[in-house]
């Protein structure tokens, strides 16, 4: 970081978020998006839980048929029993798998829209650097990752921990159990066991991504000169600014000593607003406003009239209304 943190004291300003998102600095979490994965993965297999015991059952006989099979049998029908054990687990696995993938999708999408940066996946010199590379996983962020990674394991042990404490008396009795019943209970704690361990993550989550979020905008703080500076190049110099509005005014200046002779009236507040009037019945269908200003400029129009001997009427809510 450039400047130290004390001395930016500023938030940053729009075109400098603006510009870090252009770069991919973006506030997310992966761990979010995993956790939202385990989740939805876990919903899909609970519901799917027939289908997938069904499939699994067929898979399974298929694939007892070919240890049945003698050395006699022909080819074909061994081909034949794998390709329909092929074709039942990826009926089961490929939605799983889809689901998923669109499960992480979507928390990466509701964390930070839609964001495409060449910038960041552009290949740079420092992110191959070694030593800068050491400096990232040693440095103050790395070791906050990394204790806050060793947390996370820590309490996803603990939840699994607890979960099969709760289920140790019934697993001790597994062994006089059907074998169907023993994998129907199996299948069940372990759905427990990873509806748990999402909702944990998800907690987990939700705190990493607020997490980064404080960090970004910590990291995005400006100094004043900095904040000064940003304006500067975003809206111009004061300068320039100064040089524009003269320029303006000079125009307007120019555009009112053009037209004020050629009007038929003038309308006026009468100090403040003046409203220049031009009016030709063979050519135009209404009066037309040629010329106005306010206060000084008021005043100009109005010294130009006097010149050019064009007629002052005060007509103060007649003026105040061609202006608006």
């Amino acid at each position: 970081m450039p400047e130290d943190l004390g001395e930016r004291t500023e938030e940053a300003t729009p075109r400098r978020l603006r510009e870090a998102r252009e770069e991919g600095n973006v506030a997310k979490s992966q761990d979010l998006g995993s956790a939202v994965a385990l989740a939805l993965g876990t919903l899909v297999v609970w519901v799917m839980t027939m289908v997938m015991f069904g499939e699994g059952q067929s898979m399974l006989r298929r694939l007892l048929d070919l240890s049945a099979l003698d050395e006699a049998a022909a080819p074909e029908t061994a081909w034949q029993a794998l390709a329909h054990a092929g074709w039942s687990a990826m009926q089961v696995l490929v939605p799983f798998m889809l689901l998923v993938m669109l499960g992480t999708w979507l928390a990466q999408f509701f964390q930070i829209g839609w964001v495409f940066s060449a910038k960041a996946i552009r290949l740079r010199g420092d992110r191959l650097d070694p030593i800068r590379g050491v400096q990232r996983i040693i440095g103050p962020s790395g070791l906050i990752r990394v204790s806050l990674d060793s947390m996370k394991v820590v309490v996803v042990l603990s939840v699994a921990v607890i979960t099969i404490f709760q289920y140790q008396e019934r697993m001790l009795g597994l062994p006089g159990l059907p074998m169907w019943e023993g994998v129907t209970f199996i299948g069940m704690m372990m759905l427990d066991l990873a509806f748990r361990t999402a909702g944990v993550l998800l907690l987990l989550g939700i705190l990493d991504y607020t997490w980064q979020r404080w960090r970004r905008k910590r990291d995005l703080r400006m100094t004043r000169q900095q904040v000064r500076d940003d304006m500067k190049e975003a809206e111009g110099d004061p300068e320039h600014r100064k040089r524009r509005m003269r320029l303006q005014q000079q125009l307007a200046m120019q555009r009112v000593a053009a037209s004020v002779p050629r009007a038929d009236v003038i309308v006026t507040n009468p100090q403040h607003v003046s409203i220049a009037i031009c009016y030709d019945p063979g050519t135009m269908r209404a009066p037309t406003v040629v010329a106005k200003g306010l206060d000084h400029l008021a005043l100009r129009i109005r010294q130009l009239a006097r010149r050019h001997d064009v007629p002052i009427v005060e007509r103060p809510p007649l003026a105040r209304a061609l202006h608006r």
